[in-house]
């Protein structure tokens, strides 16, 4: 039977935790301002520097070239030397290069497409094996960032999923979009959005009381530290 200090300071725990999933939920709900259906589909590719570009001109196999876009937002192409590209989208670029190289090729054809997503990534954070960015691909969903990341880990809380961008927060079930196929509430990410995996309520319980406790577990480790000094100077007589 534990000691009666020992049941209270365990309810007192337990209260501040669920207070505090209580107060946590309303500043998460306060976040959400509007009830739009939670599918956001992304815009076309921005490309940026690390990115890489393959730029392709019809019956010219000397000009074809894959390209790493520099720190500068600039890639190098032969005939047209330096051109900047960062910042826009391949259809953009593939215009712009088009009008350049026909100063140099009559109605030249030009094809520019992205074969290297270096540039975006998003963010997979909280209980998961693999915390940390990852690469943007351009259609990107919430089920594909997590599986990348290893999946939800036992401490995990599927069915409160956050994701914030642009100072608004989305809540999502996980178990909904998995087990119920509810693919609505599988949403689009886009560049730099944030993907969190809280705890769930019995890690939150067991860090609460692992913080309460770890002054008591240093004190009487040191108690019991010093009685195993004190029996190895008695038996060595030091």
């Amino acid at each position: 039977m534990f000691p009666r200090w020992v049941v209270l300071l365990w309810l007192a725990a337990l209260v501040a935790t669920v207070s505090g999933c209580a107060n946590d939920q309303q500043v998460f709900n306060n976040l959400i301002e509007e009830k739009q259906k939670p599918v956001i589909k992304s815009p076309d590719y921005v490309v940026g520097a690390t990115d890489v570009l393959l730029v392709e001109v019809r019956g010219q196999p000397d000009l074809q070239k894959a390209v790493v876009i520099r720190p500068d937002g600039k890639v190098t192409l032969r005939l047209l030397g330096d051109v900047y590209v960062s910042g826009k989208t391949p259809q953009e670029i593939d215009e712009d290069i088009t009008r350049l190289y026909n100063e140099y090729i009559v109605g030249a054809d030009v094809t520019v497409s992205v074969v290297g997503l270096n540039s975006q990534s998003i963010y997979v954070m909280g209980q998961v094996p693999r915390e940390g960015p990852q690469p943007y691909t351009g259609e990107l969903t919430i089920l594909e960032a997590i599986s990348r990341a290893g999946g939800t880990n036992f401490r995990a809380e599927p069915k409160a999923i956050q994701v914030a961008r642009d100072g608004k927060v989305w809540k999502v079930n996980l178990d909904d979009i998995v087990i119920k196929a509810k693919r609505g509430q599988n949403m689009y990410l886009q560049p730099d959005d944030i993907v969190f995996v809280p705890l769930n309520g019995f890690a939150r319980v067991g860090f609460a009381m692992d913080n309460m406790f770890f002054p008591l577990r240093s004190f009487f480790s040191f108690i019991f530290l010093g009685d195993s000094v004190s029996d190895l100077k008695n038996k060595h007589n030091w």
